[in-house]
């Protein structure tokens, strides 16, 4: 697929404006990353409310019909619907899918749209992402909730089709009235084929995908009212289509995908010839999968060829994008600026006056506040809504962070039970490293739990039976732990996780704070003086450190000083120092290039 790289200058000059409109990009669809992006949504911004960012077009993904309020009764039947013979046998479920199953393919124009080069030109979360993720990409979203949904109504969708089949199949073999006879018992029930618009479908997304030159074919061995002619006389060439289909897609996508071409022509080939419809709509459902795979090849070679320039792009376009939205009222950021005030007066009462004139002292502040949300004890309701397309990484951050606070507390509690045993280990680093690891597994099981929670509380217990088991190992060499052991050590863990007023809690959160923003502010430093590029660049091969805790910690400050410089150098001529710091403090604020 040829890449216009003036549809890229076009895509920025438009964003705001086409996004919102929500004519050529659809909200949903795909996921991105093999760190799990929450979306990939264009622009999802509507914070009049203050809440977090949500996904609008969430309940139409994978149709192209505008969502609408439900009907309080069902529409008529339109001049297309087609009656389900009684004598066919079918289920009640199978009633139910012909009547209520989406009409359009899960894979469709619309839902692979976003996958074109203007519309990932403007997708605001993947420009952030390729700042953070070398390996960023696109893949079907089939995770959580939302997944298990389009999973299921994939399924769905796929048996309703191999009912229609076999009804098509059935009424072609019938004398016209055997079928009308069929039906004046009951009241005829009726359903809105899919086919022809799975034809349609078929053929819009093949002509995304294949040359111009191949486009005429594509519309002659897919017109949709010859089809449908020959499938409701029954006889349609089904197996040529598929063999022809297989011709076109190997010559246009990447040899790996031949194996699914020629396991779509046996599947139709093979329910063509047993007359098992469920058969042929597996062949259908393969037909589709390779071609969402080709839409997605396609895409990621355009993120992988357009990534320096998504990257060193990324501060105008943020810029030009929420300029444009302040201006129009719809993304509210005075809040934003009140927190970075409030961090501001709060840190220059505690300063000296010489450090006042530090240049790096504006953006310095940033970090004060970022870290405070970052370790405060009890999570936070979000972060400042200028950082919403950072929340995920921040939110990630803060686990981490959380995580080193909740190990140092654990092995200072181990540590203090070996002493009041009499007892030294005699080989704290090996030891450490066992402890670490372990006690690291079930911290993470916490991640998503609110700090208290039942669910919580039954880790925390957990945690303090393998802290037992370590100091048992340690004291007596033996791995059983007694309830006199287990006992202190899950009352001691449990109150100084539990408590914001634990000394314990405060010290080692005081301790990783002056930490971490030794090491963020040396990183910010150095990235204030490097682009966009430079700084994504700079992290590939960043050495390990021979201390993991200290490893850790380098690595948080780095995503973290990555994270601030960029979000500085967006909103600092727009909110942060706007007629609140000096002319010369805006100027340093911005990268060489921009002063």
């Amino acid at each position: 697929m040829e890449m216009d790289l003036q549809k890229t200058k076009e895509a920025r000059r438009n964003a705001p404006g086409k996004q919102e409109e929500g004519t050529e990009c659809p909200l949903e669809a795909y996921n991105g990353s093999s760190h799990s992006i929450n979306s990939l949504k264009n622009d999802s911004l509507d914070h009049r409310d203050g809440s977090k960012h949500k996904n609008s077009g969430e309940d139409t993904a994978g149709t192209d019909q505008p969502c609408s309020a439900t009907p309080r009764t069902p529409p008529p039947p339109s001049s297309e619907a087609m009656k389900i013979p009684k004598a066919l046998g079918l289920s009640a479920k199978q009633h139910r899918l012909l009547q209520g199953a989406k009409r359009y393919p899960p894979v469709t124009k619309r839902t692979l749209s976003e996958l074109d080069l203007p519309c990932i030109m403007s997708n605001i979360n993947l420009r952030m992402d390729a700042n953070f993720d070398r390996d960023l990409h696109f893949k079907p979203d089939l995770d959580g909730e939302k997944g298990r949904r389009k999973r299921k109504e994939a399924g769905d969708y796929w048996e309703a089709m191999a009912a229609e089949i076999a009804i098509y199949a059935f009424c072609a073999n019938q004398k016209e009235d055997a079928t009308d006879k069929d039906q004046q018992e009951d009241l005829p029930q009726t359903f809105e084929p899919r086919l022809p618009a799975m034809f349609e479908t078929l053929q819009d997304v093949l002509k995304t995908l294949v040359p111009e030159r191949d486009h005429p074919g594509v519309t002659q061995n897919l017109e949709v009212t010859l089809l449908m002619q020959q499938v409701r006389k029954g006889v349609l060439d089904m197996v040529g289509i598929a063999n022809w289909l297989a011709r076109l897609l190997k010559t246009h996508c990447a040899p790996m995908r031949d194996e699914w071409a020629d396991r779509m022509v046996e599947q139709i080939s093979s329910g063509s010839e047993s007359q098992d419809s469920m058969e042929i709509v597996r062949g259908l459902q393969t037909l589709f999968a390779i071609l969402e795979a080709m839409k997605l090849d396609v895409a990621n070679h355009q993120i992988r060829a357009f990534r320096v320039l998504l990257i060193e792009d990324t501060v105008p376009f943020l810029q030009e994008y929420f300029r444009s939205k302040i201006a129009r009222d719809n993304f509210r950021v005075e809040a934003s600026r009140l927190w970075y005030l409030d961090v501001r007066e709060q840190e220059l009462c505690n300063m000296d006056k010489s450090a006042q004139n530090d240049s790096f002292l504006p953006i310095s502040l940033l970090f004060h506040g970022l870290t405070d949300i970052l370790l405060q004890f009890h999570g936070p309701e979000g972060f400042p809504e200028t950082f919403v397309f950072d929340s995920d990484r921040l939110w990630q951050l803060r686990s981490c962070l959380q995580n080193l606070i909740t190990l140092d507390v654990c092995w200072f509690i181990f540590e203090s039970y070996v002493h009041t045993q009499k007892r030294y280990l005699s080989a704290p680093a090996q030891t450490y490293a066992s402890f670490r690891s372990r006690i690291g597994s079930l911290m993470e099981e916490n991640e998503d739990c609110p700090r208290g929670s039942p669910r919580w509380l039954k880790n925390v217990r957990g945690i303090a039976l393998e802290i037992a088991r370590f100091a048992c190992a340690a004291c007596c060499g033996d791995s059983m732990v007694s309830d006199a052991v287990i006992a202190p050590i899950e009352a001691t863990l449990e109150w100084h996780l539990s408590n914001e007023s634990s000394e314990l809690f405060q010290y080692f959160q005081n301790a990783l704070r002056q930490k971490l923003l030794v090491s963020t502010f040396a990183f910010a430093k150095k990235y204030l003086n490097m682009s966009p590029l430079a700084i994504c660049e700079s992290q590939r091969s960043y050495p390990h450190s021979p201390l993991q805790q200290h490893y850790d910690i380098e690595r948080i400050s780095m995503r973290l000083a990555h994270i601030g410089v960029l979000h500085w150098r967006v909103w600092a001529p727009i909110l942060y120092v706007r007629q609140s710091l000096s002319p010369s403090d805006v100027a340093s604020s911005l990268p060489a290039a921009e002063q």
